[in-house]
């Protein structure tokens, strides 16, 4: 008796973790469609995939999305379909009446709606005594007055809802950090559009995930891994990772979720984990295939063909269980790490922190000390971190998650494609180079001088017109001579008219004797631009997005960077101090002044003679 081939659809195909899905479900024997919103997906290159689909974005044009997947079922039914990220899972579980039981692979509406939410997540935790950070949740940006003297920073800025509906379609949302109130402010303000925030102390551990696999709460396989650097460096998705043995306290903390959620289907349940201490806590509940799932596979968890296993006979018979001291690396992201450990500065201290490293034995569940989440190398560390590397890209226990021998096609694309956006960037910093040594060459052989003199009108511009382009507006026009007849004006690229000028800004400038309080911001617009002789910008993109819009407008157009005397910035742009420290206000004011000085003295110069 010939047993029937299952047909499975693998959505989300441009991730990583959808192409572990792909080799796994293709390894078992399974006729593997795959779809994406993208053109080219990675998991579309690996062998066994039959075709591939392209579906209207799932985030932005949710309905068409619901639409296309509606009518490719009619056409081709499936024994499974498996949406891998938030990205189709909210949208798909939001609306699962309309696939008449389709078989799509997501846990029941209630339990999924806990998970999703993570404001009801963490209630539900601190109902059953599982251990959280402190949490203040906001819906309202007036909140943060009263919450206070309550934060201690950093502050960890989490969206209640990762993927949010909205009147046109879903955003998605990531975990941000905010070292002060500034920061934190604007953050706030940006996920509130989308979503209500949850506001929780950071917690200093080691980042570890329970991975399991479950039938109505009771979990039949767990696997458990240790996070060894994150990107950003601050906290965020692993780039390398270690299979390590299940700490108790963990899976029985795991185990108490996911009975009370009376969980079918997979998940993972992340902790901060002080291995010291013994002391954890919740970080979030991933209800789908999580990111660092090839680490699975490579330990020999095989959770995908459990997940198809579970779903299409309603039962799990016994799996091996997985190897510890298994490492895997995503490429492009740990690339990403290791450039971000080695610019980072060396004074910087370690409480901005996203690696972890074992001191002593290789496999940190096995007791080994750890440098937990909190603690970032730094820079005189790093060669022992780049040996450390070197070493375990030998061992025969080291893997990566897209690169793999028996199937090379997915991973050499994803080499191409790094190798491509290297040398892109290589070129742009090339570019940057060179551009930033002719605007130097520009104030010196007088060309600069020679265009102030001339101007009848100058205008400053940054991105909002708040900080740079009207500190620059203002040094100006307090330095030129009463009779001077040189126009000065700014404005902004951003399309916000009327915002006051940033009060930070406000008071380094009152400290100098400059008077801001007056100023509201300018968009840009055709007429300045006609109506300026001489154009300074503060940034070489702000150069680009003027000439992009106005070609004619780069012979007038220059950095105002290099006017300045200091000459660590004499060649570089004018950063956009935004909510930065104290410091980095005080030293964009100066240069700041010092650029406008120099070009006052040139107009007053001409205006003598």
């Amino acid at each position: 008796m010939t047993t029937k081939p299952i047909r499975t659809l693998v959505l989300d195909a441009d991730t990583v973790p959808a192409l572990a899905v792909v080799r796994s479900l293709v390894d078992m024997n399974h006729l593997v469609d795959v779809a994406s919103a993208g053109p080219a997906p990675i998991a579309s290159y690996s062998r066994g995939v039959r075709r591939c689909f392209r579906y209207p974005d799932s985030l932005l044009q949710r309905e068409r999305f619901l639409e296309w997947l509606v009518g490719l079922l009619t056409e081709k039914p499936y024994d499974l379909i498996i949406p891998v990220t938030e990205r189709t899972l909210v949208p798909l579980s939001r609306q699962r009446h309309r696939f008449g039981g389709a078989p799509i692979a997501m846990a029941d509406a209630q339990s999924l709606d806990q998970v999703l939410d993570k404001k009801k997540t963490f209630d539900l935790a601190q109902r059953l005594g599982v251990a959280t950070p402190r949490s203040l949740h906001l819906t309202d940006l007036e909140q943060l007055g009263e919450y206070r003297g309550e934060l201690v920073y950093p502050v960890v800025v989490k969206p209640s809802h990762s993927v949010a509906q909205g009147a046109s379609g879903y955003s998605k949302r990531n975990v941000s950090y905010a070292y002060n109130e500034g920061e934190l402010r604007v953050q706030c303000e940006q996920c509130l559009k989308h979503s209500p925030v949850i506001l929780q102390n950071y917690f200093h551990g080691a980042g570890a995930g329970i991975e399991l696999i479950a039938k109505d709460g009771e979990i039949l396989y767990p696997f458990q891994h240790i996070r060894l650097h994150e990107v950003p460096l601050s906290g965020g998705g692993s780039s390398f990772r270690v299979s390590s043995d299940i700490e108790p306290v963990l899976l029985r903390a795991a185990e108490t979720l996911i009975g009370a959620l009376r969980w079918t289907g997979v998940a993972m349940v992340e902790f901060k984990w002080q291995p010291d201490t013994g002391h954890y806590c919740l970080m979030e509940i991933n209800g789908r295939f999580w990111g660092s799932l090839p680490l699975a596979l490579a330990a020999g968890a095989n959770f995908p063909a459990m997940l198809a296993e579970l779903l299409l006979s309603g039962s799990l018979r016994p799996h091996p269980a997985y190897r510890r001291g298994v490492y895997c690396r995503n490429l492009s992201s740990d690339l990403m790490w290791h450039e971000m450990v080695l610019r980072r500065p060396r004074s910087t201290h370690c409480a901005k922190g996203g690696a972890h490293y074992a001191k002593g034995r290789e496999h940190p569940a096995k007791g080994s000390e750890l440098s937990l989440a909190s603690n970032t190398p730094a820079s005189p560390l790093y060669g022992k971190i780049m040996r450390r590397d070197l070493v375990r890209l030998f061992s025969p226990h080291h893997h990566f998650d897209t690169q793999s021998v028996t199937d090379p096609l997915p991973g050499l694309i994803e080499i191409r494609r790094l190798a491509a956006a290297y040398g892109a960037r290589l070129s742009g910093v090339i570019a940057s180079k060179r551009f930033a040594l002719q605007q130097r060459l520009l104030w010196r052989n007088g060309t600069v001088r020679e265009k102030i003199r001339a101007a009848r009108t100058v205008l400053f511009i940054c991105h909002g017109n708040i900080n740079r382009s009207p500190a620059a507006e203002i040094v100006m026009k307090s330095m030129l001579p009463a009779n001077c007849a040189t126009r000065v004006h700014s404005c902004g690229f951003h399309q916000q008219a009327g915002r006051p000028a940033d009060w930070r800004m406000r008071q380094i400038a009152h400290e100098r004797g400059f008077d801001l309080s007056y100023c509201n911001s300018t968009c840009l617009s055709d007429a300045l631009l006609d109506e300026s002789d001489v154009i300074f910008v503060m940034e070489k993109k702000h150069f680009d997005e003027l000439v992009h819009r106005t070609p004619t407008a780069a012979a007038k157009t220059f950095l105002l960077g290099p006017g300045a005397i200091t000459s660590a910035q004499a060649a570089t742009d004018i950063p956009d101090p935004y909510n930065q420290s104290e410091d980095t206000y005080r030293a964009c004011f100066l240069q700041i002044h010092q650029a406008v000085s120099r070009l006052s003295d040139m107009i007053r110069g001409n205006h003598a003679g």
